[in-house]
């Protein structure tokens, strides 16, 4: 179980972590929650949360990689954190981050593809803060009723609503406001925006990955904030909100206040839950009264509901293996050539896996080590996560390809794409 001190965390499961440390004319506090949603299963969100360090990342790539790399973001910055004194520190650790990161997809075939937005902020001695940030990550700063944005995504919805194209509300529901044109690790230079803000004092800083701003609007971000009286009573009202709002990604916020030495600082203290007791009459509660009524004779229903709900207890156990059995991809051989398959390996029950993509791998172009890897039929959640990984056997049995093709040659989904320019576009 993750402590609640300052180190760098990821939780698969929902976390709360408070601190305090007093920096010159003004304390810090912060609160700091990540949730898995209500849809994921696994959380590729990660959180820093350090003393005057930051940082909210977001990971993305198939067969896990998305929380390889938001990990070691976060790990990356922590190391580097004791040497942060100015906006460029802060950059050059972020570019540091994006090397490693990317080394580590380029020479393991399991992470080929991965990378992870960010939302980072510093609070230096000066009395002034650097903001930094990749992708769709935000930060906010929330100060006497207002609510304003410290960070611009990078993203196709964004260029969108700079060319006039969308309002800001529709790219809120916009189909490919998933697309990001910058990630950590997706190529081997990132261009960090940051930019260094004088310290407000009484103001809560909010750093966020998407799952909080896809599901809830900055109105609504503002409505939050406003009835909390704690940065982790709104860290943890932001995400239930987000939650409420159907939770379909991960979902991390850390809410940072700059308050007065003066003014009282709210640390949260976990309690064990109240024993739960009858309820109690009193004068200003209404009283249940049940009376007794003659019964009546009816017709025995007895067979027939028995029957019924056996029937309906098969059919829903039918629906939950059919469900089951159509779920996931794995890669596997047909004859000789690599394909991916949506299903189970062996199907279950008669729900037999079908070809979702065809490769351009066949058993001859792999090693011994990887057809073996192959035969052992690698299971992937999502479809995308399963061509990145050919895609990256391909790049390691052919390290210098002829074509720029992708080893799927035939498939439904597509999660990730690319320009010729030095600007990379990623599905999350």
């Amino acid at each position: 179980m993750c402590k609640p001190a300052a180190l760098c965390l990821r939780c698969s499961d929902e976390r709360n972590y408070g601190h305090g440390a007093v920096v010159e004319e003004f304390t810090i506090t912060y609160g700091a929650v990540t949730h898995v949603g209500q849809v994921r299963t696994g959380n590729e969100d990660s959180l820093l949360a350090d003393n005057n360090v930051f940082m909210v990342a977001d990971g993305m790539g198939g067969h896990n990689a998305g929380e390889v790399a938001s990990l070691m973001a976060v790990e990356q910055l922590r190391e580097a954190a004791g040497s942060i004194i100015a906006e460029t520190d802060l950059v050059q650790a972020l570019e540091s981050a994006n090397e490693v990161i990317y080394a580590e997809s380029m020479t393991n075939h399991l992470h080929h593809g991965m990378g992870t937005t960010l939302a980072a902020m510093v609070v230096l001695e000066n009395n002034s803060l650097v903001v930094a940030h990749v992708g769709d990550s935000r930060v906010y700063m929330w100060h006497e009723g207002a609510l304003s944005r410290l960070s611009k995504d990078h993203s196709y919805v964004q260029e969108l609503v700079d060319e006039g194209i969308v309002s800001i509300e529709e790219a809120r529901t916009h189909p490919r406001r998933n697309i990001v044109t910058r990630a950590l690790g997706i190529d081997a230079n990132v261009e960090v925006e940051a930019n260094t803000f004088s310290v407000t004092v009484g103001a809560w800083y909010v750093l966020c990955s998407d799952g909080l701003v896809d599901e809830i609007s900055d109105a609504d971000i503002a409505k939050v904030l406003a009835r909390c009286t704690s940065p982790h009573e709104a860290a943890q009202a932001l995400v239930d909100a987000a939650n409420a709002a159907g939770g379909r990604d991960n979902i991390t916020v850390i809410v940072v206040s700059t308050a007065s030495p003066d003014a009282e600082v709210v640390v949260p203290v976990e309690e064990p839950p109240s024993p739960i007791s009858p309820p109690r009459d009193s004068d200003n509660a209404p009283v249940l009264v049940m009376r007794e009524t003659p019964a009546k004779k009816k017709f025995r229903f007895g067979p027939v509901l028995f029957w019924s709900a056996l029937g309906g207890i098969v059919l829903a156990v039918l629906v939950v293996f059919a469900a089951y059995g159509r779920t996931g991809y794995f890669v596997s051989f047909q004859g000789d050539d690599v394909v991916v398959l949506k299903g189970r390996p062996g199907g279950v029950l008669w729900f037999n896996p079908t070809v979702e993509a065809r490769t351009t791998l066949t058993r001859s172009d792999l090693t011994d080590a990887l057809a073996l890897e192959i035969a052992g039929e690698p299971t992937f959640s999502e479809s995308s996560a399963a061509q990145t990984y050919v895609n990256g056997i391909r790049d390691e049995v052919q390290p210098n390809p002829t074509t720029t093709l992708p080893a799927v040659v035939t498939t439904t989904t597509s999660s990730t794409s690319t320009t010729s320019s030095t600007t990379s576009t990623v599905v999350k």
